[in-house]
């Protein structure tokens, strides 16, 4: 008499689905950039408090020489490879800090202190802000900060923060970003007709999660082979 195959009942299989959907982390959503505003530092002798939000790596450029220029590569090695003004007869330059002591960065008197400057970072991250200082003298309607991708396409842009007010005084100082649900922001663009930038700050990349067919094996093939396993010895 010829045995009947048994054949692995549908419940077991649905195990594995239903183990993929457990485990497998849900895709992010998608879309732009969105605008954010904080608190800068005024008149910090550090950033232990401030700016807020306080997240990831900051540079506060004072561990450089007042007065001088700002050299582009100089913070490669914490994740920044280009920090440059659009108008090459106008670089940034290092220069007293209104935020943050010591320094900030601008263009100085001899550009009026008008800016187009991008910073440029060695890996996309999903956050990043700058505190920008005198943002409202002209008025803010003139300054701008730009996201860009890794095409260096504008993927988000948005008018600077307003003014800080504080206890009853108006400072003429934002902190202003952007955040996103991946890592595609690659530089931040400040543009103003009349300003200085301080405390850069920008998260870490978002790891990349592991490929939805490698959790599927995980999940779905142990009970399926478990319940074959058991049949034979049976």
């Amino acid at each position: 008499m010829r045995l009947m195959q048994k054949r692995c009942p549908a419940w077991i299989s649905m195990l594995g689905v239903l183990g993929f959907l457990w485990t497998a982390p849900p895709a992010p959503a998608t879309g732009a950039p969105v605008f954010f505003s904080g608190m800068p530092c005024i008149g910090s002798l550090d950033n232990t408090s401030c700016p807020v939000p306080r997240f990831g790596t900051i540079i506060n450029f004072d561990d450089l020489a007042t007065n001088s220029p700002l050299p582009p590569l100089q913070y490669a090695a914490q994740g920044v490879v280009s920090m440059t003004n659009a108008d090459p007869s106008f670089p940034l330059l290092v220069v007293p800090g209104s935020q943050s002591f010591l320094n900030a960065v601008g263009t100085g008197v001899h550009d009026g202190w008008a800016m187009n400057a991008i910073f440029l970072l060695a890996r996309p991250t999903d956050r990043i802000g700058i505190g920008i200082a005198d943002s409202s003298v002209p008025p803010p309607s003139s300054n701008f900060i730009d996201a860009y991708d890794v095409n260096m396409n504008v993927i988000a842009t948005n008018a600077q923060g307003p003014d800080f007010t504080f206890d009853g005084f108006t400072f003429h100082e934002n902190y202003s970003g952007f955040a996103d649900s991946v890592s595609e922001i690659a530089a931040l663009g400040v543009r103003c007709s009349f300003c200085q930038v301080d405390d850069l700050q920008f998260d870490p990349p978002v790891p990349v999660p592991e490929p939805s067919s490698l959790l599927l094996l995980g999940a779905g093939l142990p009970p399926a082979l478990l319940w074959r396993r058991g049949r034979r010895a049976s």
